[in-house]
């Protein structure tokens, strides 16, 4: 087993690889990206990777190289970045024409990416060779840009490649096309979750203070372990008092309802992914779940139910969610719990005011 990774993880790399890879992260390598509106800039190197640290490119290359495959000989990220352009075309993040212009010019790739700066540019990209401009897309299904203006703009010529989604949605019409999730698909599944008897909604995710890295941004920033040594559940006032629960107390959450989509289905009739045609064929397993939490009573959740960060390796929240695939898109419904919640009496949180924060997270 072979762990490649910027940290020796515990128990990955401390124990089961055989072999430990140390990479480089960002910057400590030239490297291209695109973020989530398409701008593709260069992150330039700035301090040297510690001890036997190596880029990721280096480390496949050096590993392809030992096991006699072809074409991994590259001699910097610049060139692994040109050789990857030729596939990101056509799609809403190419970069390839970034490439033309730049050997147009006498230069990398890397090197026009520098010139651009921290504005970037947006992709999917395109080169005017007429001009020997390099042209962005600022919005995409922008029915507005006609072929006209594409032929205009020199980008229907060369290596140039237009995707539909440039100037149209991606449908047959060319339109967009919104549906409505039909409650009665849902209805079923939601009746069956609701809550019963003394339980309460519970639903997880993510804070801005821990957006998604368990280990990035819980165990390797002191601050954030300090703040919330243990995973929290945040309960309305009106249900913390009926259940005598203050905040800084302990509290077990638990239920015997964890729905589990366990067999994947083709399904042939209509009714086949409906909750309840589920259950009735066999296709739901009910499991059991349970996790602690620090209690933090606020107003900022809804009177019924409870909300509980999600990446927490010591006490994992999202047991108590259900694992049933929705019937339109596909992804599962990981947000939708139920559970009961016991007090187990305060915690060491609860008197001092070192480490675990109960100050309110809600911003009005």
């Amino acid at each position: 087993m072979i762990n490649q990774d910027i940290y020796l993880r515990d128990p990955i790399g401390a124990r089961f690889a055989d072999i430990v890879f140390p990479a480089s992260t960002w910057g400590e390598e030239d490297f291209a990206r695109a973020n989530g509106e398409r701008r593709i800039r260069l992150y330039q190197k700035f301090y040297d990777a510690p001890g036997d640290a190596k880029p990721d490119w280096w480390i496949i290359s050096r590993l392809a190289q030992k096991m006699g495959f072809k074409g991994y000989d590259w001699k910097d990220s610049n060139q692994v970045c040109e050789e990857s352009s030729r596939s990101s075309r056509g799609n809403r993040k190419a970069y390839h024409m970034i490439k033309i212009a730049a050997h147009k010019e006498g230069k990398t790739l890397h090197q026009k990416l520098a010139e651009l700066g921290t504005e970037g540019i947006q992709g999917p990209t395109f080169y005017n060779y007429d001009t020997g401009e390099l042209l962005g897309t600022v919005r995409l299904h922008n029915t507005q840009c006609t072929q006209e203006k594409l032929v205009k703009e020199g980008r229907t010529k060369g290596a140039n490649m237009i995707n539909k989604k440039g100037s149209h949605f991606n449908s047959q019409t060319g339109r967009v096309n919104i549906q409505k999730h039909p409650w009665s698909l849902y209805a079923d599944y939601w009746e069956w979750m609701s809550p019963k008897e003394d339980e309460l909604w519970h639903t997880n995710g993510r804070i801005n203070e821990i957006w998604q890295s368990g280990f990035d941004d819980i165990e390797r920033r002191a601050y954030i372990t300090q703040r919330w040594p243990e995973n929290f559940t945040e309960i309305h006032p009106d249900d913390a008092a009926s259940r005598g629960i203050e905040s800084g107390d302990r509290v077990m959450l638990f239920s015997n309802r964890v729905p589990v989509h366990k067999n994947t289905i083709k399904g042939v009739h209509g009714k086949d992914f409906q909750f309840s045609e589920l259950m009735k064929n066999g296709h739901i397993a009910l499991e059991k779940g349970a996790t602690t939490a620090i209690a933090i009573v606020t107003p900022a959740v809804k009177e019924g139910t409870l909300y509980s960060y999600f990446i927490t390796e010591k006490q994992a929240s999202n047991a108590l969610q259900g694992r049933v695939v929705d019937n339109i898109s596909g992804n599962y419904n990981y947000k939708l719990g139920v559970c009961k919640i016991k007090n187990h009496g305060p915690s060491e949180y609860k008197k001092e005011f070192r480490s675990m924060s109960f100050a309110p997270r809600n911003i009005v």
